[in-house]
């Protein structure tokens, strides 16, 4: 079953602040988690930064489950849901690694990747990964829109 997500917006503010993260826990991994709502077209309505619990930091990131469990409960009964994660690559690409595949988890969220270097933060992509047999992680269209759409950071 292939995923339906074609497109992720997010305005001008939420991209700001997940690069302000980025550049903030360098040379650590910055992460958070999506909410939002839409189905092929997906909107970011709010961004939930996390603390990056992984045993290296510096090369991993891991969202808090305590976040991710008050998020679902948060979102019950609301148009709203989780829609990805974010996290970023101090030193490298803005694209899912090989460790980041094999700890990627339901198809249907899209994932951000913003790359650091030095410091600074950079490129900023997205992607979904793949319901196929051999999972993959396939870019999508990321839209920055104004913030003026009543999205907040």
């Amino acid at each position: 079953m292939a995923n339906a997500i074609t497109k992720l917006a997010i305005t001008e503010s939420q991209l700001r602040a997940i690069e302000a993260a980025a550049e903030a826990t360098y040379p650590e991994e910055a992460c958070g988690l999506l909410v939002g709502e839409g189905a092929a077209e997906v909107r970011v309505m709010s961004l939930h930064p996390s603390d990056n619990l992984a045993d290296d930091p510096g090369r991993r990131f891991e969202v808090d489950p305590a976040l991710l469990l008050k998020l679902h409960k948060s979102l019950r009964g609301s148009d709203q849901r989780l829609v990805g994660v974010f996290h970023s690559h101090p030193e490298g690409p803005a694209k899912p690694s090989a460790h980041d595949l094999s700890r990627a988890w339901q198809p249907e969220l899209a994932w951000l990747v913003t790359a650091v270097a030095k410091g600074r933060a950079g490129a900023t992509s997205a992607f979904f990964l793949s319901a196929e047999a051999k999972p993959r992680f396939v870019e999508l269209e990321l839209a920055v829109v104004d913030d003026e759409n009543g999205c907040k950071a």
